[in-house]
């Protein structure tokens, strides 16, 4: 089974690309990345090569101006990011999603199990940055705050391209970010849910994990603490995909149907 690319419109003036492997039944994993990621990182081609060895339907997609996707950066929301998700997994509609979610995918993962709008089964979130946006609001001088307000976007260095080159983030993202606060108060999911958080996590605290494990409500939770692990994960991608097939629904548990 090899994937097949795919391409839609999500919204007016973004088109979203992603691969598929799809056997046109049965349950379907759906791997989110994270911020300033894509698609085609080592944990997300792990999961397909897993995948394969399963015979599991798989799908992977880039969000919004990141990777092969269109779209200005400095334009996205939390919002439309969650529009994009819904949008790839109703491609497979009504058959039972695992979502993977990695850092801001875990994030959209859970905003799209609350959302109701497409048959969740199990949650796997790995290092997941719930509210980063939030926290890192908070962590500017009220100056800086006032002048990314007046202004309406705020360059930063990216850490992924070459020295000296800059991203901008629209003030826009983090005045939507608190319609998707996944930590102030008790969030119900219809699924399992397995959380994999680094010991060492550099970017998003351990803490961050354990505070939406205690008011998470779930039918089953669990947080899984890697001992010395950083932020990217890619030391637990054995255990990451322990996680998926425990999580994977049983065939009697299958809710989609054959095409």
């Amino acid at each position: 089974m090899h994937e097949t690319s795919f391409s839609l419109t999500s919204r007016p003036g973004v088109v979203i690309r992603g691969r598929a492997l799809d056997l046109g039944y049965g349950p379907v994993g759906l791997f989110l990345h994270g911020f300033r990621s894509h698609c085609d990182g080592e944990k997300a081609r792990a999961l397909v090569a897993h995948a394969q060895e399963r015979v599991y339907s798989w799908v992977r997609f880039d969000l919004a101006a990141h990777g092969a996707s269109s779209g200005a950066f400095e334009e996205q929301t939390v919002s439309g990011w969650l529009t994009d998700a819904l949008a790839v997994a109703e491609r497979t509609a009504p058959r039972p999603l695992i979502l993977v979610g990695s850092s801001l995918g875990a994030w959209l993962a859970v905003a799209m199990a609350r959302a109701g709008r497409v048959p969740v089964a199990g949650l796997v979130l790995l290092a997941p940055a719930f509210n980063f946006l939030q926290r890192y609001y908070a962590s500017l001088s009220e100056d800086l705050r006032r002048q990314w307000r007046i202004d309406g976007s705020l360059a930063l260095p990216d850490l992924y391209a070459p020295a000296g080159t800059v991203y901008r983030l629209g003030h826009r993202l983090i005045e939507d970010a608190d319609a998707h606060d996944a930590l102030s108060s008790p969030i119900t999911l219809p699924c399992p849910l397995t959380m994999i958080h680094g010991e060492r996590d550099e970017v998003v605290p351990l803490a961050v994990s354990e505070a939406f494990l205690r008011h998470a409500r779930a039918p089953a939770k669990r947080l899984v603490v890697i001992p010395g692990g950083d932020h990217r994960l890619t030391a637990a991608i054995p255990r990451i995909l322990e996680e998926v097939d425990a999580l994977w629904p049983r065939p009697d548990q299958v809710m989609g149907v054959r095409a």
